[in-house]
């Protein structure tokens, strides 16, 4: 509107000298001519009378918990290019979520994979262009795998399944495990620290190791994978190609806001923090979350380091929450008011909680007076809304009340 009331007030000032000039004379200067239509505006100029005001999401927002299907501990879940929601099961299967709740497993990894300890099937994924899923998992021998799958015509092609990348692990905890593909259409996979009590190996501040970062690599561009070429290690002694941040202990879920592209990650403390890593679009790269000379924001092994990239959110680690549950930015329509909040969870405390992030500052923050018993991950479906995975056996859908 602004503009257009410019343009009309230049073009009728410009007639209006021009009328006044002979045709051999020149217009004279206009000493107050309106800036260019493509200017920027002054930094005190007022929004348009018809512009929204950008609202707060409401955390007192009535919900409920609507159970949706059962399962065998789920884990993790994933939209194929169908819409379907894709879940899996630790022991090794998937299913679609349908309407009258799970599919037959259209993949088992059952006989690949094993529930010792915190491992199984822990992740999925599909690629940027629908064509592949992507599963992570720990194999028989502990280790993470991480294999491709082709999506042909709405159905996975199982004897298609390739590995894309093989990590050792040196213990039965601390896997990680969750994979994404990001906005930039590569995949990223979370690992832990490798496990045992305080990071023995020291793997947390050693970006030469895969374990304890945030891996970022390209399996649709090599074989099995390229390496981005932005990533920050990228033929560099000081981290290995592969690690786009480091300084996790294990991240328990993370994920990537539709909206807005940012990256939500929720770390699990050793004894007295659990934390919520929060990385804008287009930043992060490199970063250090702090592990293992900080937890949280507490100094752990040692003193905070200068490049520390410190938690957005954290809470004190008790008997009644012990290990954070990462989930998503709600993006649903069911639940309006809910716009833009951050959920999660607590796998001992079952409590869905939500915070609301402005300007990478906290400013509200709330249980949301639902929960279950022992909420191991959250699954976002085609449409934004969002699921609860409970790991008693329990799917639930997170609905208005």
């Amino acid at each position: 509107m602004g503009s257009t009331i410019r343009l009309l007030t230049f073009s009728l000032a410009l007639a209006l000298v021009l009328a006044a000039c002979s045709p051999g004379d020149e217009a004279p200067p206009d000493e107050e001519a309106e800036p260019p239509e493509n200017a920027e505006p002054p930094e005190d100029a007022e929004p348009p009378e018809d512009a929204e005001e950008p609202v707060a999401p409401d955390l007192t927002t009535p919900v409920t918990l609507t159970d949706v299907a059962d399962m065998d501990s789920p884990t993790a879940g994933a939209v194929s290019p169908e819409g379907d929601l894709l879940l899996a099961e630790r022991a090794g299967t998937i299913h679609v979520l349908e309407e009258e709740g799970l599919s037959d497993a259209v993949l088992d990894l059952s006989d690949e994979t094993t529930t010792d300890a915190e491992r199984g099937l822990l992740g999925l994924a599909f690629s940027a262009d629908g064509t592949e899923l992507y599963v992570s998992y720990t194999d028989t021998a502990g280790d993470t795998v991480v294999d491709a799958l082709a999506h042909e015509d709405g159905d996975l092609v199982s004897d298609s399944r390739e590995t894309v990348l093989t990590l050792e692990q040196p213990f039965g905890n601390h896997n990680g495990g969750d994979i994404a593909v990001g906005p930039d259409g590569h995949l990223y996979l979370g690992l832990g620290d490798g496990g045992g009590a305080g990071d023995p190996r020291e793997v947390g501040q050693d970006p030469t190791t895969l374990l304890g970062s945030m891996v970022r690599i390209a399996p649709d561009e090599g074989d099995p994978y390229a390496v981005p070429g932005d990533n920050p290690f990228l033929d560099a002694d000081e981290g290995a190609d592969e690690v786009w941040a480091y300084g996790l202990r294990n991240p328990w879920r993370f994920s990537f806001d539709r909206e807005t592209d940012d990256l939500w990650i929720a770390d699990v403390g050793q004894d007295e923090r659990e934390e919520i890593n929060y990385v804008p679009n287009g930043e992060g790269a490199g970063a250090n979350f702090g592990w293992n000379l900080m937890e949280g924001t507490s100094e752990f092994a040692g003193q905070e380091p200068e490049d520390h990239w410190p938690p957005v959110h954290e809470y004190e680690t008790t008997s009644d929450r012990c290990a954070i549950t990462g989930g998503y930015v709600y993006r649903g329509e069911a639940i309006p008011t809910l716009e833009g909040a951050y959920l999660f969870s607590d796998f001992c405390e079952g409590a869905i909680r939500a915070i609301v992030v402005e300007d990478g500052e906290v400013t509200d923050e709330a249980k949301l007076g639902v929960g279950g018993n022992a909420v191991v991950s959250f699954a976002e479906d085609a449409d934004g809304e969002l699921h609860v995975l409970d790991f008693g056996g329990v799917v639930w859908r997170l609905d208005p009340a």
